[in-house]
């Protein structure tokens, strides 16, 4: 991995950890969510008019497929999620999911893309996703394990699918169909935007409440958090997409410090270990 994506990576895990951290101070659910997406829409449109005029983008059937099937995994993604956390806990979930995300990733990356891996990188993989899991409290889950938590984890599985499923499409536009981060991110949430309309406009009312309650939220969620994704796919021009998927989950480090400072929570060996652990890996894909 180059100099030039890690740093990308880096920058995009910091922002990606500050605006969960926003996230959870808001505690929006589906209609907060739907705030952030067309935030994004309206900031990001003249950025995107702009880039496109000076750089026409070229969409073939093959671009607009990939972007089509890309919107619909970013979706999937959000609303399995959603459902996944209204039945389960956080605790549950959210470690499966952010562990099987990068580990499916980086095994699809290698299987169907034929992308190569050394040992250093492998074990930079191993350590990243172990340290995912102990950051997550992942262990903690083990121990106490119940049928609905097992519940929980086949959603937290499903959502690592789809993360794993849209970050291989994504990067497969970004890296092969060579469409612009941007105007992979900007076109993808557009249609996501178009979908979530008819629910939010049937739900206008408890919609206008979110926005008072929570829009100053929704907009530097909506400013920032696209940002960061398009400072991923840039790197995944350049680096593999095995490696680029577990290490954009060093925003997990970054969030559990920010937590701790911000949101008071406790557990503070964990953070240390998983932290570790991380950054070892971190070594093994820049060595890899």
């Amino acid at each position: 991995m180059t100099a030039t994506a890690f740093a990308l990576v880096i920058v995009a895990a910091l922002i990606h950890a500050s605006w969960n951290v926003v996230a959870k101070k808001a505690s929006g659910g589906a209609l907060f969510v739907t705030l952030g997406v067309w935030v994004a829409t309206v900031a990001y449109a003249p950025v995107f008019a702009v880039y496109a005029y000076w750089y026409p983008p070229t969409l073939g059937w093959r671009e607009i497929a990939l972007l089509a099937l890309s919107g619909a995994l970013h979706l999937a993604y959000s609303l399995i999620l959603q459902r996944g956390y209204q039945k389960h806990d956080l605790t549950v979930v959210y470690p499966v999911a952010r562990g099987t995300g990068p580990l499916l990733s980086s095994v699809f990356a290698i299987i169907v893309l034929g992308e190569q891996v050394t040992w250093y990188s492998a074990l930079g993989i191993a350590c990243i996703i172990v340290g995912i899991f102990v950051l997550a409290g992942g262990h903690r889950m083990l121990r106490t394990r119940t049928a609905d938590q097992m519940s929980g984890v086949g959603y937290g599985a499903m959502t690592g699918l789809m993360i794993a499923a849209y970050t291989l499409v994504d990067g497969y536009g970004v890296k092969y169909l060579l469409i612009a981060p941007l105007v992979l991110d900007y076109l993808c949430n557009l249609m996501r935007a178009v979908f979530v309309a008819p629910m939010a406009w049937r739900r206008r009312d408890e919609l206008r409440e979110q926005w008072r309650k929570n829009g100053r939220y929704a907009i530097i969620i909506g400013i920032i958090s696209p940002l960061a994704y398009i400072l991923v796919l840039y790197a995944m021009q350049t680096a593999p997409i095995s490696s680029v998927a577990p290490m954009r989950e060093l925003s997990m480090v970054f969030a559990a410090f920010l937590g701790e400072k911000l949101l008071g929570e406790g557990h503070r060996s964990e953070r240390i270990v998983g932290a570790m652990l991380m950054a070892l890996g971190v070594w093994g894909l820049m060595h890899g």
